[in-house]
């Protein structure tokens, strides 16, 4: 907005005319306006914010949990937002295939005495099942997790038992290989795991990043990770790039552990990295916090460029950093939220 300086008080001829002159092209404006329709709000329709919210690069669909809404959806340059997966307690978690075509769920089935959990492959469009099959592992848990390699061939599994360890299956249901231990050290219960191209795969122990080879008996140092609290470890498709939080901000680095950038500086926590799927973006958990309504862990959902810059994300959308994305539904105002698990295919 531009101030006003008054110059001597005193106004001439010429001014006076102009400035009449001025008054009635606002007041034409005012009745075309008018007559015609042109607010802006008329003009979208009304509910075409999202329009104006996602560049046409951004590509995709985002899945998210939230609280008792099970996952939901957000098809994205569009912004069309839905249900995904109804609200199930037994749901311990899913993945979509890399071509956005397959959809694994992994779902505790387990009854007095018997750790099952139920691993089914079918069609996202048709919800036609290609594999289904029951899983126990050693460790005695119905909590196992699954990730479709980016082949679909494989199924790697973790659990929140130390015994379960990192556990590769066929598709099928198949024992392939598991890693209980690194040098005779136990895995931790919360050990992450992420498949790179050509079925290897990422998996952390304490303070290491570490990238397995098949057939899964061995692996190489990606980066020793001298940090207090690091985690939430995120891979692009390509497996080129690592994204993860540090603190309380995101970081991004290369697959071999160099280049490491700070890519988040609001004053609250961001979390919970993904990557787009041509890995010029990261969505990201920002505003992320604990709830005391019984959500436990809970974020909105923002997007940054992907280009090594640092953006600010803040619960209030027009205090962001030029090009950050808040993340919000065709039709709505507020924010999507997650409190779980995030995919961007």
């Amino acid at each position: 907005m531009h101030s006003f300086v008054p110059y001597r008080n005193f106004e001439s001829k010429y001014f006076k005319d102009e400035r009449m002159k001025h008054l009635a092209a606002s007041i034409l404006i005012t009745i075309c306006c008018f007559f015609l329709g042109c607010s802006k709000e008329e003009n979208n329709g009304g509910d075409n914010r999202a329009d104006s919210l996602y560049p046409t690069e951004l590509k995709g669909t985002i899945y998210y949990d939230w609280a008792t809404e099970g996952i939901l959806k957000i098809s994205l340059p569009d912004g069309t937002g839905g249900s995904f997966i109804p609200d199930d307690s037994k749901l311990n978690n899913f993945d979509i295939s890399r071509d956005g075509k397959t959809k694994l769920t992994v779902v505790n089935a387990s009854t007095l005495g018997q750790y099952d959990v139920r691993f089914t492959i079918s069609d996202i469009n048709t919800g036609a099942v290609v594999e289904e099959f029951i899983y126990n592992g050693p460790g005695l848990s119905a909590y196992c997790k699954g990730h479709l390699s980016p082949d679909n061939s494989l199924i790697l599994v973790t659990s929140n038992e130390k015994e379960d360890g990192i556990t590769v299956l066929k598709r099928n249901g198949e024992f392939v290989s598991r890693i209980v231990d690194i040098n005779g050290e136990r895995l931790d219960f919360n050990v992450s795991a992420l498949w790179l191209p050509d079925n290897h795969f990422l998996m952390t122990h304490g303070d290491y990043i570490i990238r397995v080879a098949p057939p899964y008996t061995s692996g190489t140092l990606v980066k020793e990770m001298d940090y207090e609290d690091w985690g939430e470890l995120a891979v692009d498709r390509n497996g080129t790039q690592l994204a993860l939080r540090i603190a309380n901000h995101i970081h991004t680095m290369g697959i071999d552990g160099s280049n490491l950038k700070q890519v988040t500086n609001s004053n609250f926590t961001e979390s919970e990295p993904v990557f787009s799927p041509d890995g010029k973006y990261l969505l990201l958990g920002s505003y992320y916090r604990y709830s005391g309504e019984g959500f436990g862990r809970l974020w909105q959902l923002s997007i940054i460029p992907n280009d090594g810059r640092q953006y600010t994300t803040n619960p209030d959308a027009e205090d962001n950093s030029p090009g950050v994305i808040p993340v919000i539904w065709k039709g709505k105002e507020k924010i999507e939220s997650g409190s779980g698990q995030m995919v961007w295919r």
